[in-house]
C-alpha cells in the first residue's frame, strides 16, 4: 500500500520547510506554499541558487488570519502585521508573478543577512510561485536507490528536494511510470502527474545549513542519464481539490 509519508511546504520560496501533518489543497496547488518570496534591489527573485543560507530561514505561516513569522539564521525574529507597499512584477520560470513589497522590518531583516537590499513580497494569490507546476511528488524508493547509487546504505534526506508529497511504499522511480495518470490522496484530493522534476543545483544543499556538500546531479544522471535534464522526481497539477494528510493512502485512479 502507497501512502504519504511526509509533506512539505515553504511559505517563503526557498527558506526553510514547513512539514504540516495536513494541508488544503486548491486548483493552484497547496494554499500556504511559496506564497511569499524575496527580491532584490532592481526586482529580480532570490532563490537558494544566489543565497544558500536562504534555507535557514524559518518561516510560520497561517493564511486565517494571515501572520507570518520570520526566524532570521542570527536568531533575529520578524514578526509584524502584514502591511503592503508598493505592487511588482517578478518573473519566474518564464511567467510573471504579481505581488506587493511588505512594508516593516521584513526586508531590513533579510538585507543585514544578506549584505544586500532584498525585499519580502506577498503574491496577490495562492499559487503563483511554482517553478514548472504547483505540486511535486517523490518516492522514498528513490531516495534509497540514490543513496545506494551514492554508496550510501541510508536513503538521501528527502528535504534535500523539497517535495510536497514524498510517498512511502513505492519501488524506486515508480512514480515516473504514472505520468499521464491520475493519483487520488486521501478521499477527495486528485492530482494528474504531468511532467518529470528537473533538478536544479539546489539539490547539491545540505537542506539545514543550505551549503553545498553533495554532487547529486551528478550522481542521478550516473544512473539515469538525460541530455535535457537530471530528472528525479514527478510534477503533478490539481485535478480535485481536497485535504491531504500524513498517512493518507495513495491510489492511481486511471
Amino acid at each position: 500500500m502507497i501512502t504519504v509519508d511526509a509533506i512539505h511546504v515553504a511559505p517563503v520560496k526557498s527558506a526553510s520547510l514547513v512539514s504540516p501533518d495536513r494541508v488544503s489543497v486548491g486548483l493552484t496547488g497547496i494554499l500556504e506554499d511559496r506564497r511569499f518570496y524575496i527580491i532584490d534591489a532592481i526586482g529580480r527573485l532570490v532563490t537558494q541558487r544566489e543565497l544558500g543560507w536562504l534555507v535557514q530561514v524559518k518561516a510560520s505561516y497561517q493564511s486565517e488570519p494571515e501572520r507570518l513569522r520570520l526566524t532570521l539564521p542570527d536568531g533575529e525574529v520578524v514578526e509584524e502585521e502584514l502591511e503592503s507597499g508598493e505592487q511588482v512584477s517578478t518573473r519566474m520560470w518564464g511567467r510573471m508573478a504579481r505581488g506587493r513589497v511588505l512594508t516593516g522590518g521584513w526586508g531590513p531583516a533579510l538585507s543585514r543577512a544578506a549584505g544586500v537590499p532584498l525585499a519580502l513580497v506577498r503574491a496577490d494569490q495562492p499559487g503563483q510561485c511554482y517553478d514548472e507546476f504547483p505540486i511535486s511528488v517523490l518516492s522514498k524508493g528513490s531516495l534509497l536507490q540514490l543513496g545506494k547509487v551514492a554508496g550510501d546504505t541510508d536513503e538521501f534526506d528527502g528535504r534535500r528536494f523539497r517535495p510536497n508529497f514524498l510517498l512511502q511504499g513505492c519501488q524506486a522511480h515508480e512514480e515516473d511510470g504514472w505520468l499521464g495518470r491520475a493519483i487520488q490522496i486521501g478521499e477527495r484530493l486528485r492530482l494528474r502527474l504531468i511532467s518529470p522534476d528537473p533538478r536544479c543545483a539546489i539539490t547539491t544543499h545540505d537542506p539545514d545549513t543550505g551549503e553545498r556538500d553533495v554532487d547529486t546531479l551528478r550522481l542521478i544522471m550516473s544512473y539515469r542519464p538525460n541530455p535535457i535534464a537530471a530528472y528525479f522526481g514527478v510534477y503533478a497539477i490539481v485535478e480535485r481539490p481536497g485535504e491531504a494528510a500524513v498517512g493518507d493512502r495513495v491510489e492511481l485512479v486511471e
